[in-house]
């Protein structure tokens, strides 16, 4: 079960309109003394049962495709039937969240003691034209107003990665009408359902970013309200002049105010075992430091690179120490040669002194092992798959 973006594209252009936003796309608007504006690298982290849409492409057949294995992974229990229903309702929502110009869009489809509770969260980011983002926010407020007059809708500070930031924050009803397709009776039926919204300008004075959750479970809607703030707040962003400084300084940096996931921390300390059993270093086991390593949340390389700071993985860091060097060289080929059997990405290697592994296809955890001549010293860092969901200058839907 989902929704129509109706009400969502409605409140959208009405504050766009509002704020006198662009209809048509821009990478770099001019503020209103006519200077060019700098573009935005904006990130933001999802809950890891939130499955994308395929929102960013046109292609009819990969979107399916996309969608379909999306489907099989969400319900690998579920009859036909049931996925034949999931898929058409999302086939459906592809194109009218593309229509409101989303960037990204993700479902859930949780079990709450047996009983099934879904919700959505899209992004849509528009950019603005000759005004600046205070104006905006203002302008956005009052559309939003008229648009809805019995919602509750307001400025609020929200708390994000880059500091507090001012937005426009819409509490509504918007039901929907679900489909007969899609629908288990067979039959078109409309469902209740609650959206927030939350609408910042970014300070760049050239896009309005929009945040929504929609659900029809209103019995869950504590839980989804908490669930929308907490993602609201991991929102970052960096113009491209300071990417290209963090790019400089891209290794995973640590965030010392972050949390890790305790199940996060059991992944690493769990490749961190394997990582020791590859190098197979005689007459060492060293097992309490690879399984009980310090685990800290960082900033990855890729995101540094793109100027975002805040937390978006987690990593482990340990070493071996008091072992010739020349049987940690060894150590370190035999780790680069039992890795890459084993489906492993090299990402680079110096033989004999360092390696650089990626697991799946460069998409999970990422292993750094490195000798410190003349130390008797084997560095490991082991880092956790990035959870930020990064849209900027040099993406496809914004090129």
């Amino acid at each position: 079960m989902t929704e129509s973006t109706t009400a969502a594209t409605a409140a959208t252009t009405a504050a766009t309109t509002a704020a006198t936003a662009a209809t048509t796309p821009a990478s770099k608007p001019e503020r209103q003394d006519g200077q060019e504006r700098p573009g935005l690298h904006v990130g933001w982290i999802l809950p890891p049962f939130f499955h994308e849409l395929p929102v960013e492409t046109d292609d009819v057949d990969e979107a399916g495709e996309q969608l379909l294995a999306t489907v099989q992974q969400v319900l690998p229990g579920g009859t036909d039937d049931d996925r034949f229903r999931m898929f058409v309702t999302y086939a459906g929502l592809l194109d009218e969240l593309r229509d409101a110009g989303a960037v990204y869009a993700g479902f859930c489809n949780l079990d709450f003691d047996g009983r099934p509770s879904t919700a959505t969260v899209a992004v849509y980011r528009m950019p603005l034209d000759r005004i600046t983002a205070e104006d905006a926010l203002s302008a956005a407020l009052t559309g939003l107003q008229r648009a809805y007059p019995d919602d509750d809708v307001r400025i609020s500070t929200l708390p994000s990665g880059i500091g507090d930031t001012k937005a426009v924050v819409r509490i509504g009803n918007a039901p929907f009408t679900l489909a007969a397709e899609a629908s288990p009776s067979g039959e078109p039926v409309e469902v209740p359902r609650g959206q927030i919204q939350v609408y910042i300008p970014l300070p760049n004075d050239a896009d309005l970013l929009v945040f929504e959750l929609s659900t029809p479970c209103m019995e869950d809607w504590d839980f989804y309200s908490e669930l929308f703030a907490t993602i609201v707040r991991t929102l970052d962003w960096a113009t491209e002049e300071e990417a290209e400084l963090a790019a400089v300084l891209s290794g995973a940096q640590p965030v010392p105010e972050a949390v890790p996931d305790p199940a996060v921390v059991r992944a690493l300390h769990s490749r961190s075992h394997r990582i020791l059993e590859a190098l197979a270093i005689p007459g060492r086991t060293d097992e309490e430091n690879a399984t009980s390593a310090a685990v800290t949340c960082v900033t990855c390389a890729d995101c540094r690179a793109k100027g975002l700071e805040s937390a978006c993985t987690a990593r482990a860091h340990w070493q071996i120490e008091g072992v010739e060097d020349v049987l940690l060289a060894a150590a370190v080929g035999r780790l680069a040669r039992t890795f890459q059997g084993e489906g492993w990405t090299t990402l680079s290697e110096n033989p004999g002194e360092s390696v650089a592994l990626a697991e799946a296809e460069g998409s999970g955890h990422r292993v750094n092992a490195t000798l410190i001549p003349g130390r008797q010293r084997l560095v490991i860092e082991v880092v956790a798959p990035c959870t930020r969901i990064v849209r900027g200058p040099g993406d496809s839907i914004f090129g």
